[in-house]
């Protein structure tokens, strides 16, 4: 079916042929997890091209491909892609402009321009993005296990946070129980801030220890069979302050008006609104973040990138985050962040993890 309507794509942009070198889409096409493959795509052919070390990986999971083995001493990727063209008699020629060096592309286009029969190469963007756009019922299941995963993590080291824990100590434990669970890696490097370091929204863990009174914000996530999980927790250590309850609560109704507004054929950019109008609203508008969240899968950030500049809309089968937050230089930031799905029965929020702002 991927591979169909990926074939439908050329044809609408009198193309028969297509070069695609992203890792992940290449996996999204083929269920190769491997590297160092490139996959060819002919109006009837789908062919895979590796070498030696991952051969036998390619032949077992790339079912609908013909896996290549090409000698690297002997062939270069360039030449083997030009003796394929030439033995389909392609013409027109796509490929994916974003995930190549300029230098590897060189090569190619050089065999390429020698053939008689191309008569046009094009590059193109995100032409397997957009059909990752909406998932399939085996992708959300996939996402949903690397949530849970995500979930207990998070509720079996809330335990161990105590006054003089390290940043990096208790996110090195919370990795650690990932792993546990079954996480096949990071779905990135885990943010995990105490007190004012939680204003920096993509800050790495530091020595800086955890005194009463801080807020803490963990953001994180588990993977599974490729998929990740994306999810934003905000904590205080003792006793929550008036402003820092204040903050929170703004916070969390910024994200459920998101989540309310929520429906198939939304535009990012009126989604966006619905939580940016209640935060522009409100005393810390020159602290808000900028974006409202992302579409989350194969990669940590995919399409749509929710803002006020997103035309795109919001439709069945889309796993997108939505993560309002409140910065705040020498105070601390308060993010609150959930994977939501829209599927068959409506909105379906996949990360569980408690929301209330707990005082741990």
């Amino acid at each position: 079916m991927k591979l169909h309507r990926l074939r439908q794509q050329l044809l609408t942009q009198d193309s028969d042929a297509l070069l695609i070198f992203s890792d992940l889409n290449i996996r999204y096409l083929s269920d190769f997890s491997g590297h160092a493959a490139t996959v060819l795509l002919t109006g009837k052919n789908s062919y895979l091209l590796t070498d030696y070390r991952y051969l036998e990986q390619a032949k077992a999971q790339a079912k609908d491909f013909t896996v290549i083995c090409r000698q690297r001493e002997k062939q270069s990727l360039a030449s083997l892609i030009a003796e394929l063209l030439q033995q389909e008699q392609c013409r027109q020629l796509m490929f994916e402009s974003g995930h190549i060096d300029v230098n590897a592309w060189q090569q190619i286009e050089n065999e390429t321009r020698r053939l008689d029969t191309i008569k046009q190469i094009k590059a193109v963007t995100a032409a397997v993005e957009k059909l990752r756009y909406c998932k399939s019922e085996q992708e959300i299941t996939a996402i949903s296990q690397a949530a849970q995963i995500a979930d207990q993590a998070l509720a079996n080291i809330l335990p161990l946070v105590k006054e003089g824990i390290t940043e990096r100590e208790l996110a090195i434990e919370l990795e650690y129980q990932m792993a546990l669970l079954g996480s096949e890696e990071l779905s990135f490097a885990t943010i995990l801030l105490f007190g004012e370091r939680s204003a920096l929204p993509h800050g790495i863990p530091s020595n800086r220890k955890l005194k009463v009174g801080d807020l803490i914000l963990v953001d994180f996530g588990a993977v599974m069979n490729g998929y990740r999980s994306d999810m934003t927790r905000t904590y205080v250590f003792g006793k929550a302050s008036a402003e820092q309850k204040q903050v929170y609560q703004l916070v969390r109704d910024a994200q459920q008006a998101a989540l309310d507004a929520l429906k198939p054929g939304i535009k990012g950019s009126d989604l966006y609104r619905y939580s940016a109008d209640i935060l522009q609203a409100s005393d810390y508008k020159n602290y808000a973040g900028e974006g409202l969240g992302h579409g989350v899968g194969l990669e940590l950030h995919e399409l749509p990138f929710i803002g006020p500049a997103c035309g795109q809309k919001i439709e069945k089968g889309c796993v997108i985050t939505i993560e309002p937050g409140i910065y705040i230089p020498g105070w601390g930031g308060i993010r609150i962040e959930d994977d939501v799905v829209l599927g068959p029965n409506g909105v379906e929020i996949l990360t569980r993890a408690p929301k209330g702002l707990l005082e741990l």
